[in-house]
């Protein structure tokens, strides 16, 4: 895997010290005064978001026209022993009829999103088609309710496109009789590059969004993962690519919507900072979390200047806008079957 670590460059003897010295000093004097209040479900905390102290070198942008770029190295750091870790990971090695199971957890923030009733915590059974030519189904539950099932069948015949629309009125979910002439997008990840510079150039070209294509490109990454199968040398290329994205950086200390702790590495835009968290020992894969981040000056490339103040933060610094948190996953062989 050592192909996966990028190059890093030498600074001349004491200056890693010094620069060192001058991140510290530039971290906030109250950080002990940050946000406390911890979320009811799961432990999660609403921690600060400083970025541990690492050193900071030129490396290659990550647009095709893009100019040096400042970089955290502790993200690239944290980035390549993840993508060692993703590569080590035994393959389920799925059978297009079979489906992926994930189990989860997740919370959403309430407020002013139309397309976010109530927020709330969750829980989460998944069965996805691997194919995507099966009925999928959902179990979830939200706020201590009662837990719902819900098919996942797009283009079918019997009329289910759209079922996974929880403020739809579903049929009963009757594991017997499945919709069938599903055609849904496949739970396991496809056509990837490989090799990490491939990587990289895919995530920026398969990225769409109104964000700049750096921030996109990121968004990419977490939006490739969730919910999909992906082999390990493809997650492994994944990580080591994103370790090449520009405005990426550590948040350490954090904990998981499952209590578990970890290591994340993220990147603010407008205030926001979406980040991918890791186990802090194994640096296997957790999960997800999306703060508020009034702090960062990063400003990505091709990013249009907007007048100070015309934004408005969604919150307090260290706000958990969205987490969610992979528990389990594994195949099965129907849909609502209980992996061993």
């Amino acid at each position: 895997m050592n192909d996966l670590v990028p190059p890093r460059r030498d600074l001349p003897q004491g200056r890693h010290e010094a620069l060192r010295a001058h991140l510290i000093g530039e971290l906030p004097a109250r950080r002990g005064m940050r946000h406390r209040r911890r979320l009811a479900v799961g432990g999660l905390a609403a921690a600060g978001l400083a970025a541990a102290a690492a050193v900071v070198v030129l490396v290659p942008a990550g647009g095709e026209d893009h100019g040096p770029v400042l970089t955290n190295v502790g993200a690239t750091e944290v980035l390549t022993r993840a993508s060692r870790a993703a590569a080590a990971r035994p393959d389920l090695k799925p059978r297009p009829d079979q489906f992926l199971y994930v189990e989860s957890r997740d919370y959403q923030r309430p407020g002013p999103d139309p397309e976010v009733e109530e927020g709330g915590a969750g829980k989460r059974r998944a069965w996805l088609s691997i194919d995507g030519r099966h009925a999928g189904l959902i179990r979830g539950s939200e706020n201590g309710r009662k837990e719902e099932s819900t098919w996942l069948c797009s283009n079918s015949a019997e009329g289910q496109e759209g079922a996974a629309n929880p403020t739809s009125r579903n049929p009963r979910v009757d594991l017997a009789h499945p919709p069938t002439g599903c055609r849904s997008e496949g739970a396991l990840l496809t056509g990837m590059p490989n090799s990490v510079e491939a990587m990289r150039r895919w995530l920026y070209k398969h990225s769409h969004g109104d964000n700049p294509p750096d921030v996109q490109a990121f968004t990419t990454v977490g939006d490739s993962i969730r919910e999909h199968y992906v082999q390990p040398r493809t997650l492994s290329l994944l990580f080591a690519a994103a370790a090449r994205l520009p405005g990426v950086t550590v948040t350490r200390g954090v904990t998981d919507l499952a209590g578990r702790k970890g290591i994340a590495v993220g990147q603010t835009w407008q205030q926001v900072r979406k980040e991918l968290i890791f186990d802090a020992r194994t640096y296997a894969l957790l999960g997800e979390r999306t703060v508020v981040d009034l702090q960062s000056t990063w400003r990505p490339s091709g990013a249009s200047p907007s007048p100070s103040g015309s934004a408005r933060a969604p919150g307090k610094q260290g706000t958990v806008l969205y987490a969610s948190a992979e528990l389990k996953m594994a195949v099965t062989d129907r849909a609502g079957q209980q992996p061993r």
